[in-house]
């Protein structure tokens, strides 16, 4: 499983291209083309689970991430205790 990190300087460069570390920019493209990516581009944190070329969860807050992303990513790593 490759993990990617994007720190813009702030919310208003978080979705520009040039922000994003090259082997991310297909999630950048896949996640503004999302429901989610339309309705609320800018909410932080967000974490988004890629697979495949496709968007499998994304989330946003520390509750995002323990409550739906952490048992998504051992769901899909089989590494579920």
């Amino acid at each position: 499983m490759d993990y990617q990190v994007v720190h813009p300087a702030n919310a208003d460069l978080l979705m520009v291209e040039g922000s994003w570390p090259t082997p991310a920019r297909p999630i950048r493209a896949a996640f503004l083309e999302s429901e989610d990516g339309k309705k609320s581009p800018n909410a932080t944190p967000r974490f988004i689970l890629f697979q495949d070329g496709k968007i499998v969860l994304t989330v946003t807050g520390n509750g995002g991430w323990k409550d739906r992303m952490w048992p998504r990513i051992q769901e899909v790593t089989a590494t579920k205790a």
